[in-house]
C-alpha cells in the first residue's frame, strides 16, 4: 500500500527536487506509481536531479595578447574546443604589431582550471582569464538605453585628445560602449591625422538637465581649441515626459 499523497507533493520526494519530476510525462509518473515503485521513482528522480550537476558550466572572460601572426584565433579556439568548451561573444583587434583577442568562453566546470592553465601557457601569448558569476546571458533585466550617440574626432594628432574628448562625455554621464582610434596620413600632404570613432550611451531615465545639443556645443568648443573636428550624432529620438526625457531608438 502507498501512503496518501497530496496532489502537489508525492510522499517520499523532497520538495526541492520536484522540478525534475514536473518535466516527466504524467503517464510515466502514473505508471511508476501504479506498479508499486514509489522508491524507484524517487531514485530515478534523484538521478535526474543530481545528474544535472555534471553539466555545470563555468564562464570565463579570456583576453590574449601577443605579436601578430597567422593562426592565433585558430590556436586559442582549438584549446577551448579540446576542453569541451565553447566560444560565445568575442572581439579581436590589431594594435601596432600586436593582436588582441577577448572571448566569452563556457566550459565544463571540472575542466575550467585545466583550460585556464593551457591558455595561459600558450607560447607567444600573454593570456588572462577571469571567471564570471554564473551565465552572463542569463540576466533577464537589462538597463534600458535612454540615449545613444556616435562621436567622431578628426584632426592633427595632439597629446591628450582621447582624454579631453572622453572627459566631456563623462561629465554628462555618458559611458563609452565602443571606441576606435587610429593614425592616418592626410590625403593631400604628409600631415599625420588622428581619428577617434566611438559610441556612447546613457541608461534611462535621463535627467531633465540632459541635453545632447549642449554636449555638442561643448565638444565644438573643444574642437576649436584643438584645431580639429568633433561631431556627436544622436542615434535616438528624444521624447519629453514630465521632468524626464525618455528616448526611443530610431527604426
Amino acid at each position: 500500500r502507498f501512503p496518501i499523497a497530496t496532489p502537489r507533493q508525492p510522499i517520499g520526494i523532497p520538495t526541492g527536487r520536484m522540478s525534475a519530476l514536473r518535466a516527466l510525462p504524467r503517464s510515466l509518473i502514473s505508471a511508476v506509481r501504479s506498479t508499486g515503485a514509489a522508491k524507484s521513482l524517487t531514485s530515478f528522480q534523484s538521478k535526474l536531479y543530481f545528474g544535472s550537476a555534471s553539466h555545470d558550466k563555468t564562464y570565463l572572460i579570456v583576453n590574449s595578447l601577443g605579436i601578430d601572426r597567422t593562426g592565433i584565433v585558430s590556436d586559442l579556439s582549438k584549446l577551448v574546443t579540446d576542453a569541451g568548451g565553447n566560444v560565445g561573444e568575442s572581439q579581436a583587434a590589431k594594435v601596432g604589431n600586436h593582436f588582441s583577442l577577448t572571448m566569452l568562453v563556457s566550459v565544463p566546470s571540472n575542466k575550467s582550471k585545466s583550460l585556464q592553465s593551457v591558455l595561459q601557457n600558450l607560447s607567444g601569448m600573454n593570456t588572462h582569464c577571469i571567471e564570471t558569476d554564473g551565465d552572463p546571458n542569463a540576466v533577464k533585466v537589462r538597463p534600458s538605453i535612454a540615449y545613444s550617440g556616435r562621436f567622431v574626432l578628426e584632426g592633427a594628432d595632439d597629446p591628450g585628445l582621447v582624454h579631453k574628448v572622453t572627459s566631456v562625455l563623462a561629465k554628462h554621464n555618458l559611458s563609452i560602449d565602443t571606441m576606435e582610434t587610429a593614425d592616418e596620413i592626410a590625403p593631400h600632404g604628409g600631415t599625420q591625422l588622428f581619428k577617434i570613432d566611438g559610441i556612447c550611451s546613457a541608461i534611462a531615465p535621463l535627467p531633465k538637465s540632459f541635453d545632447s545639443d549642449e554636449i555638442r556645443e561643448e565638444l565644438s568648443e573643444l574642437a576649436n581649441s584643438l584645431n580639429c573636428d568633433i561631431t556627436l550624432e544622436d542615434n535616438v529620438t528624444r521624447k519629453k515626459q514630465g521632468n524626464w526625457i525618455w528616448t526611443e531608438e530610431v527604426a
